[in-house]
């Protein structure tokens, strides 16, 4: 006797399942789908139990008695005559295919009507198999409801993520769906509250209910979309969405030609804003890669990635352009020269030319100069002096000799090695003399150690002292962000930060931690909710807001630094004695004296 053997239906039904219906997400996408082909201009989904229980109703075509028995058979579709049609589809998918999948893993309710038919029909299937159907008075569309998704497949059910987890990505696929169908209202309810709402009134309206004022007052249309400026950068390409034929879809190549086009815009580690709607010829793109035809490839890769990057890179000149600095008279508050008034400016005259310049503006101005091959100098003998911030922010201290109070922290009881500070060297890197030769300190990554070893010992030891605000600061977060921080209000508030909801997707500030933010409060507070979003390494809560709060607020690379700031900075990390950052990497690159001795010939 043979061994292979040809599969009960039942059996071949749930391994079907499986390909579409990877997660309650998973088909809450299929569904969505479906309601988009049948010609709704309105959706609602309802999410209850982790999303095992799923109900969708749109106001589309319907389905007649004959089409709703066949609408849960296997290979059943409306999409598809011959195998031509598979390479030229310009619809979401197959209605059959997905509702036959489906209702192999669930018990399944549907009732549908058409505007030709004045009732309608409701079929009850139970494992892919039909057990009630009968005729039900219903407005024109679709209505299906999902009830124990993977009762039948325990060992799927076993892998479903936590609640918020599952809520999360259901979410995410409702926005994308909003996203590229903006002239269908889209509704969707998780236990009972409305988490995402769009009235179907055109992509500006849409881009407002899903992401706020702050985003849309910063993206910019072209071409082929969205695309965010220099203030609307993310920390991660979730937020580069790729529409192809109106389909979302991952895409490398249009992703790449995106990041791409931003070119020196994009900080390390930041990644643009952006909505490309593509359309293609279909038969130039393949959308059966992947069974959720999440992934596609284009025949001419090449060509997408030079259209979307020239594209984008345009639109960003464009902007550059339009937003050039414009050159002010010395009547106003900076005391800038007007051009003309520049341009008359000699090499004798330098002594009148005592202005305190902005390094863009200098660059600007003296470019005419440069070209007659002029020079001057520019000072302000009159200024006042200031002081500043790092004056401020770190005390005074010596290299030799280290007094400590008893209530500071122990590492700064620790011993001070001698150094000497020599420079800084492209206003990024502090160069030492050290005992045994040449230290090289990157500067952020030293204030970095810094606050975080302050602030952690600060919060373990004594806690965060709270300040109230006078005015309560207003965020703008997004479904997850305001999630993460509904779950962690306790340990936000021992950190100083006491938070109120305000709206659906807003939230007040009431007090901040007393704490020198260098950046500005919401740009500390963003910047912390997105590198706990995005962490890979599932730290503790606490030590992420320790790590995130120090890394935003430390001293950028390109600040100028005075030599007696430098040497504050270096005695202090030396008091720590730890030479990594919080995330792990170096803080001091080291060439001893025998390696310069080899270098310049003096040893061999």
């Amino acid at each position: 006797m043979g061994v292979i053997n040809i599969l009960d239906e039942s059996v071949s039904n749930i391994i079907a399942a499986g390909e579409v219906v990877e997660n309650p997400s998973s088909m809450v996408k299929e569904l969505i789908e479906n309601s988009i082909d049948s010609g709704a201009d309105m959706v609602k989904i309802y999410i209850e139990n982790s999303g095992r229980y799923v109900k969708i109703v749109d106001n589309g075509s319907g389905m007649d008695k004959d089409d709703l028995y066949l609408c849960t058979e296997r290979h059943a579709t409306s999409k598809i005559r011959s195998k031509v049609d598979i390479f030229q589809l310009t619809t979401y998918g197959f209605r059959g295919e997905a509702l036959a999948s489906i209702a192999s893993v669930s018990k399944v309710y549907i009732a549908s009507r058409t505007a030709e038919k004045e009732t309608g029909h409701s079929i009850t299937v139970n494992a892919g198999k039909i057990v009630k159907s009968e005729e039900v008075s219903k407005n024109v569309g679709t209505e299906i409801e999902v009830k124990d998704l993977f009762f039948n497949t325990p060992a799927r059910l076993k892998f479903l993520r936590k609640k918020s987890t599952e809520y999360t990505k259901i979410r995410d696929i409702v926005l994308r769906e909003a996203l590229s169908n903006y002239d269908i209202s889209f509704s969707l309810v998780l236990e009972g509250k409305e988490t995402v709402k769009t009235s179907g009134r055109g992509i500006q309206n849409t881009l407002l209910e899903l992401f706020g004022k702050n985003v849309l007052k910063n993206l910019m249309e072209f071409q082929y979309g969205f695309v965010g400026n220099g203030n609307l950068l993310k920390s991660s390409k979730e937020y580069i969405f790729t529409y192809v034929n109106g389909r979302y879809v991952k895409s490398q190549i249009v992703e790449k030609a995106v990041v791409d086009a931003y070119y020196t815009k994009l900080m390390k580690g930041k990644y643009p804003f952006a909505v490309v709607f593509l359309e293609i010829d279909p038969s130039e793109v393949d959308v059966n890669v992947h069974p959720s035809k999440k992934i596609v490839k284009f025949s001419n890769n090449g060509r997408v990635y030079n259209l979307i990057r020239r594209a984008v890179e345009e639109k960003l000149y464009e902007d550059d352009r339009e937003n050039t600095p414009v050159v002010e008279s010395e009547e106003n508050e900076n005391n800038f020269f007007t051009l003309e008034e520049f341009k008359s400016i000699g090499v004798n005259k330098k002594e009148e030319a005592q202005v305190n310049f902005k390094d863009e503006v200098l660059k600007t101005k003296t470019q005419p100069l440069l070209n007659e091959k002029r020079s001057f100098e520019v000072h302000d003998e009159k200024k006042p002096e200031t002081t500043s911030y790092h004056e401020k922010v770190l005390p005074e201290s010596t290299f030799t000799e280290v007094s400590v109070a008893e209530d500071e922290p122990v590492y700064a009881k620790e011993s001070v090695r001698e150094n000497r500070v020599i420079g800084q060297l492209n206003n990024m890197y502090i160069l030492v003399e050290g005992l045994d030769g040449l230290e090289i300190y990157d500067q952020h990554i030293v204030h970095e150690r810094i606050l975080y070893e302050e602030l952690k010992d600060s919060y373990y030891k004594h806690g965060i002292a709270s300040q109230s605000l006078l005015v309560p600061l207003k965020l703008e977060l997004d479904y997850t962000e305001k999630k993460l921080v509904e779950d962690n209000l306790e340990l936000l508030l021992e950190f100083g930060f006491e938070l109120e909801e305000f709206g659906e997707k807003e939230m007040l500030v009431r007090a901040v931690p007393v704490f020198d933010f260098r950046s500005s409060i919401e740009d500390t507070f963003n910047y912390m909710l997105s590198e706990i979003k995005n962490d890979m390494k599932q730290l503790d809560f606490r030590e992420k807001v320790i790590i995130s709060m120090s890394c935003r607020n430390a001293i950028k690379a390109g600040e100028k630094l005075k030599n007696d700031e430098m040497e504050l900075l270096i005695g202090k990390l030396h008091k720590i004695g730890k030479y990594t950052c919080p995330h792990g990497r170096p803080i001091i690159i080291r060439m001893p004296y025998l390696e310069l001795e080899k270098r310049f010939g003096r040893r061999k």
